[in-house]
């Protein structure tokens, strides 16, 4: 029987069995079908696996991304994770960045001391905002059935992508953010109604919701945020998600402050702390959209196939 290397860390976490889960597989022989990576990632059931494909000719890595329902051009978490996996056991050079080659495009991550990986800050640049339409509170209230005294209406609710699509939506405070009960049926409505559903989104992808509130459960902290997504025809959270923090950032960018450095606090309500290291500037519209944070490993196995 034939097995293949897998790796399992958590993403930006400060400690083990914090952050998010990935599982990282090595199948540099591309032993794998579309099929069988799809499958695995369903077997081991969390929110992305990660299948490092190739080493190609100018040192960077080729690098596929799977949810439990689809391959995804780009993700937050899975991008820094599999860059530890890359640092510790393929890049023998000890490099202060390694760049993955996704579907999405060419993702640059800097080390912060490669000596030291599990000390390191962990930081990817994430590619330039799309910002797609804005929505009233009294809209999203309605169609989510959210009370509309929970909104902080001084922010507007946007769609904004930079490799996977998020509805940004700000809460008043950490009471309105902890009390969020999600219909998927009424979800799923207004996604299809406002084509920002897989099925009939040009981009092919069903947009998330990025739930952030000012007031935070650690003083340090700048933001609490949620992220929630309809997967399967339930509501599923994420513990913490680089790409939905690359476009909040984007978002503050565009409509708070041209130059941000925040620190964003995620998956509190899950027991899973994760910490997120957010530094932005935008000139000239153009975006820098940093987004970082530390890996810590599990565990590692042969997978049989």
């Amino acid at each position: 029987m034939q097995q293949i290397k897998f790796y399992i860390v958590d993403v930006f976490a400060i400690q083990k069995y914090a952050g998010n889960q990935l599982a990282v597989f090595v199948d540099l022989e591309q032993k794998l079908s579309d099929e069988q990576m799809l499958q695995m990632t369903r077997e081991i059931n969390f929110a992305e696996s990660t299948f490092i494909r190739s080493i190609e000719d100018d040192g960077s890595f080729g690098v596929r991304i799977f949810t439990t329902e689809y391959e995804v051009p780009f993700a937050g978490h899975p991008t820094l994770g599999t860059a530890y996996i890359l640092a510790k056991h393929l890049d023998k050079k000890r490099s202060t960045k390694i760049v993955l080659r996704l579907k999405v495009g060419d993702v640059p991550v800097t080390i912060s001391n490669p000596q030291e990986l599990e000390e390191s800050r962990f930081t990817m640049q994430q590619a330039q905002p799309e910002f797609g339409a804005s929505y009233s509170a009294e809209t999203v209230s309605d169609a989510f059935d959210i009370p509309l005294d929970y909104f902080d209406v001084s922010m507007p609710i946007q769609d904004v992508n930079t490799g996977l699509p998020y509805l940004i939506i700000f809460l008043k405070d950490l009471e309105s953010i902890g009390n969020l009960k999600l219909n998927p049926d009424k979800i799923e409505q207004f996604l299809k109604q406002e084509k920002l559903f897989k099925s009939n989104n040009p981009r092919g992808l069903t947009t998330n919701l990025f739930f952030v509130t000012r007031e935070t459960a650690e003083k340090q902290n700048s933001y609490h945020t949620r992220m929630m997504v309809l997967e399967d025809a339930s509501i599923w959270e994420d513990a913490a998600t680089g790409s939905a923090n690359g476009c909040f950032l984007a978002y503050l960018l565009k409509h708070d402050n041209p130059k941000q450095s925040v620190i964003v606090e995620q998956g509190f309500e899950m027991g899973r702390n994760s910490i997120l290291y957010l530094d932005g500037a935008m000139k000239e519209n153009e975006y820098i959209l940093k987004v970082g944070g530390q890996v810590v490993p599990v565990s590692e196995g042969m997978w049989s196939i």
